[in-house]
């Protein structure tokens, strides 16, 4: 099944069972956001509780993802994104079948293992791709978190508008076999690397990283509902704080640490994983606040645009075609400029979005079409944060490492929408729970001054291989486009 084939394949198939994959990921991420208030009445739980489907998929995704990576790297990249498609399937069935709220919330967080498919998948194109395409699928591949994300907003509103919520995942299962198939038929296992087989898993470290982001997560997510200064909250923190001070001890023991502490210590590393944590955070405030924004009713509020679902929706996906288009054209222009370019133009892009919207956002159009800049700038971003960790991270090591950052950056998306989310409920219209104008704008103002931060944090960043402590380079040369300054 996973003997390595010595023809390269068809790059076009390969490339499009990859992005199929992907995109079941990324769909399944926000399809199920705008059909919270349907499963709420339908499954007959209070608001809070429904949250849980979106905290319990952010919770599967962060344990799940480095592990699954780190096993890639050890027994095939292929052979894992084939388990991880299998799980996925499984746990989307059974979503399905859901006969009530807690059964649900227990596979949307099974479903989280569907997101070690970008670490998986880049590391396969790092592999299989023919050299000169591996710079542009790096683009197009990544982009698809923030292509698919906003297409997923808009199929769960059409799905939920007129069928069962079931059929969510009944849609997300049947796209899972597709997936699966194609994989199955087009992607090659990627070589095994000398002694891979033979390198232990480190299961105490993965305990201990799967519960210290357990508890950061619960800490971010349930921030808003128990207070930021209640005990349970701190308590949160303090455990998550304590437990990755045992991840350090565990893993400076290991022979072959799940997470290798000198590379994420590696400055470059450090500061591209930074930059990736506010790639989480600034779209977030978006995703949250301006789909809010356009279903306000005009008659309640003068600031509303009074649009269904489904319309907002369909309003905010030309940024995600502007994603995707800014993922292709993310390798010329790490070609031309280097590859810092890309994430400067990234933080660029959604501090003018973020700068722009809070200025002028009383128009429909107007507000889709600021929208695009945010787009187009986590377009560039997540093509760029690929390129990076690929010109960094140890060529046996890069599964590992993109599952880290793709880790780092969902702990910034879940910042971002409860802080988003924090700021809806404390800035009200008086004698009334409806946000007030100024919680749109703040939480506009407050990424545009995390996308200054990130545009600061891209001039200090100096791209180059991690070097183990007496040995060679033990990264690999960054894909062609993106040649290293």
């Amino acid at each position: 099944m996973t003997t390595p084939v010595t023809q390269r394949p068809n790059p076009n198939a390969l490339l499009t069972a990859l992005l199929i994959s992907v995109g079941s990921y990324t769909l399944m991420q926000t399809m199920v956001v705008p059909a919270l208030p349907v499963l709420t009445e339908k499954l007959e739980t209070d608001t809070g509780t429904a949250a849980w489907l979106i905290t319990a998929f952010l919770l599967g995704s962060a344990v799940l993802t480095p592990v699954i990576s780190a096993l890639g790297d050890r027994f095939g990249h292929r052979r894992m994104m084939i388990v991880t498609l299998l799980a996925f399937l499984a746990s989307t069935v059974g979503a399905a079948a859901a006969p009530n709220v807690e059964t649900l919330i227990a596979m949307r967080a099974l479903e989280g293992v569907s997101m070690a498919m970008l670490p998986l998948a880049l590391a396969i194109i790092r592999e299989s791709m023919p050299p000169e395409r591996i710079a542009a699928s790096f683009g197009v591949t990544a982009a698809m978190l923030g292509g698919g994300a906003g297409l997923g907003l808009l199929v769960g509103g059409l799905i939920i508008e007129d069928y069962s919520w079931r059929w969510m995942f009944g849609f997300e299962a049947v796209l899972i076999v597709v997936a699966t198939a194609l994989v199955v038929r087009f992607v090659p296992e990627t070589p095994r690397r000398p002694g891979a087989a033979d390198r232990t898993v480190d299961i105490p470290g993965a305990v201990v990283l799967a519960g210290a982001l357990s508890l950061l997560l619960l800490g971010i997510t349930q921030g808003d509902s128990w207070g930021w200064g209640s005990p349970g909250v701190i308590g949160l923190f303090a455990g998550s704080l304590a437990l990755f001070a045992v991840l350090v001890a565990v893993e400076s023991r290991q022979a072959d640490p799940l997470v290798d502490l000198r590379l994420f210590a590696h400055p470059p590393m450090l500061f591209t994983n930074l930059a990736s944590l506010l790639l989480g955070v600034v779209p977030f405030f978006f995703y949250v606040l301006l789909p809010l924004l356009l279903q306000m009713p005009g008659e309640i509020t003068d600031y509303g645009q009074g649009h269904s679902v489904v319309e907002s929706g369909l309003l905010l996906l030309p940024a995600s075609v502007c994603t995707m288009a800014a993922g292709g054209a993310t390798a010329p222009l790490a070609a031309r400029f280097g590859p810092r370019a890309p994430l400067f133009a990234a933080m660029i892009l959604m501090t003018a979005g973020a700068v722009t919207t809070a200025l002028w956002h009383g128009g429909t159009f107007e507000l889709a079409a600021l929208f695009c800049l945010v787009g187009a700038g986590s377009g560039f971003g997540f093509a760029a944060l690929a390129d990076l960790v690929a010109s960094i991270v140890p060529r046996q090591e890069l599964a590992a490492g993109n599952g880290l950052n793709t880790v780092v950056r969902t702990v910034g998306s879940a910042i971002g929408a409860q802080a988003a989310a924090a700021l809806l409920e404390a800035k009200t219209i008086a004698n009334t729970g409806i946000p007030s104008e100024s919680a749109f704008t703040t939480g506009f103002w407050l990424a545009a001054a995390l996308g200054v931060v990130g545009i600061v944090l891209v001039a200090v960043l100096r791209p180059r291989p991690y070097r183990s402590g007496s040995g060679p380079a033990a990264g690999v040369p960054a894909p062609q486009g993106a040649a290293s300054h």
